[in-house]
């Protein structure tokens, strides 16, 4: 019997033979069509060859011919000689397997997942690197060759060093994207290379420095000489398509030789999540059992489009008792929660939860508050003692300086947003206000200075006027430096001066912290928040001190 006439569901598409089977013309037709579950598999990197230490991205494309959705697990094989530097949509690395699970593929839509690994540095010319990708019994395999350049062949020289870097991990269709493509030589002689930056799809270039050539595809910088241990940046300026849709990944590559930097930026069509910030503090050092510890939480909007629907979690510590929560906040039995909140543009909302430490809490505990909004956190400790320790949520001085970052965790050549804030809480105007914000360290460079004046490690603005009660706040990008080593610290200083603050005391006017720089996180991060605000300044020990004295005399 042909398959059309075996009484058999060959193809799987719960039609049996001819005539249900659409694909069956006759009885007398050999296949019911495509065996299997109608899902294709196919994985490339674009590449035939690749030298070592080189970058290769893999994207894994699933279709089906299905007409309705499929839910899949999908396999990768990481190549021999290959570390792994991370995936798209979630996926978790087994040793040499990437897994994605649940993964969905919709009809006549390709539904792409990518790999970003890197060849290591000692393979040999001619290995082949098989990648692998499985799902639901199909398999698709890619191979590469590694490839010695000339250069490499001849001289041996180090491979220069490459970076690119718009500063961003959101941008919304329409946005301009401001590239930084920077390059190093890393040897002792003066090296003559050629730069090469791949143009994203759905974008339109509006600026390129320097002399270059360009097409469609791509900007080149020819015979560009940088000397010894020398260092050159280059920018580009390209504006995203306004039709760009939500979720695109707006990929940028830059390579010199066998060099190769790869920055990416996701369309939101929305308000940005990084623009939702959230901060929290009791104002205590330390406290005592059976007291009340009242936590503000402050929600900042730092973009210029109205916030909706934000949604404010508070996991309270262990030997805390819920009491009050305002705004409308709700007890869930484990959390206090906000559902719902309106942020005005470039505005903030100010939350207060109240909580009662339980008598039984064992001195030495540390409580750990915890706010959440989408996958920003912020983290507020103080420890259980016999005495109070602490200035309390009351703000001493005229002047509130405050600096918050976007990130929970820092990282080298990490990109961090600070946000700057100052309030004007005396009972008249200020003016020609000078805002200094000052990073004294060669492992920090300033990217994006938001209208501010920068030299690359400070940043300053000048504010005409501010009116009592009126707040000013600014935005700014800077990028650890990939060479910093753990450990190590970058000291900050920020200083507001101007005409009607004569009155106002030195360390009311500066705010003065420091962040200390991770290579390897733990596998639960480390609290930016803890890091940046935990860390203070010589000033601000000092104010503490006095704020601790105010306290004691209260009590």
């Amino acid at each position: 019997f042909t398959e059309c006439a075996d009484g058999i569901d060959n193809d799987h598409d719960g039609l049996t033979d001819y005539p249900q089977d659409p694909q069956c013309l006759s009885l007398h037709d050999d296949s019911e069509g495509p065996t299997g579950r109608g899902l294709f598999v196919s994985v490339s990197d674009g590449l035939t060859t690749v030298a070592p230490n080189g970058h290769m991205t893999y994207t894994v494309g699933l279709r089906t011919e299905r007409e309705e959705p499929m839910v899949v697990d999908v396999f990768f094989q990481m190549p021999h000689q290959t570390n792994f530097l991370n995936a798209s949509d979630g996926g978790d690395k087994n040793e040499e397997i990437i897994v994605w699970r649940n993964v969905s593929v919709y009809p006549g839509k390709l539904r792409p997942l990518y790999v970003n690994v890197n060849v290591t540095p000692h393979a040999k010319e001619n290995l082949l690197l098989v990648a692998e990708a499985a799902s639901e019994g199909e398999k698709s395999t890619d191979t590469t060759r590694v490839e010695l350049s000339e250069s490499d062949r001849v001289h041996e020289l180090p491979k220069m060093k490459v970076s690119v870097t718009d500063g961003l991990k959101y941008a919304q269709p329409g946005e301009v994207l401001n590239y930084v493509v920077a390059v190093r030589n890393p040897t002792n002689e003066e090296r003559t290379v050629d730069l090469r930056l791949q143009i994203p799809t759905d974008t339109d270039v509006e600026y390129v420095s320097g002399d270059h050539t360009s097409n469609r595809q791509a900007i080149t910088w020819s015979d560009q000489k940088i000397g010894p241990l020398g260092s050159r940046e280059y920018k580009v300026t390209v504006r995203i398509d306004h039709n760009a849709e939500e979720f695109y990944m707006i990929r940028t590559h830059a390579s010199v030789g066998a060099a190769k930097a790869t920055d990416t930026t996701s369309v939101h069509t929305g308000i940005l999540p990084t623009s939702i910030l959230v901060s929290t503090t009791d104002g205590l050092d330390q406290i005592v059992p059976g007291a009340l510890v009242t936590y503000d939480i402050a929600v900042d909007n730092v973009s210029n489009q109205l916030a909706t629907e934000v949604d404010v979690n508070n996991a309270l510590p262990n030997h805390l008792e819920f009491v009050d929560a305002s705004e409308g906040g709700y007890w869930t039995g484990k959390n206090v929660r906000w559902e719902g909140l309106t942020v005005a543009p470039n505005g903030n909302r100010m939350l207060r939860v109240t909580g009662r430490v339980r008598s039984d809490a064992p001195l030495g505990e540390r409580l750990r508050n915890t706010v959440s909004v989408n996958d920003f956190e912020a983290v507020d400790y103080t420890h259980v003692g016999d005495t109070i320790a602490g200035a309390g949520l009351t703000q001493p001085g005229n002047v509130l300086i405050t600096k918050r970052a976007d990130r929970s965790e820092v990282q080298p050549g990490d990109t961090v947003s600070y946000t700057v804030s100052l309030r004007n809480t005396t009972d008249k105007t200020l003016h020609n206000i000078l805002v200094e914000d000052k990073m004294d360290s060669p492992h920090v460079r300033i990217t994006n200075a938001n209208s501010g004046l920068s030299d690359g490690t400070n940043v300053s603005w000048m504010i005409d006027s501010l009116a009592p009660g009126q707040d000013w706040s600014m935005t700014y990008d800077a990028q650890i430096d990939y060479r910093a080593p753990h450990g190590v610290t970058v000291p900050n200083v920020v200083t507001v001066s101007g005409d009607g603050m004569e009155t106002i005391s030195l360390t009311e006017r500066i705010y003065t912290s420091e962040i200390g720089v991770i290579s390897n996180l733990p596998p639960t991060g480390a609290a930016f928040d803890a890091l940046f605000l935990g860390l203070t300044g010589l000033l601000g020990a000092g104010q503490t001190l006095a704020q601790r004295r105010k306290l004691l005399k209260l009590v």
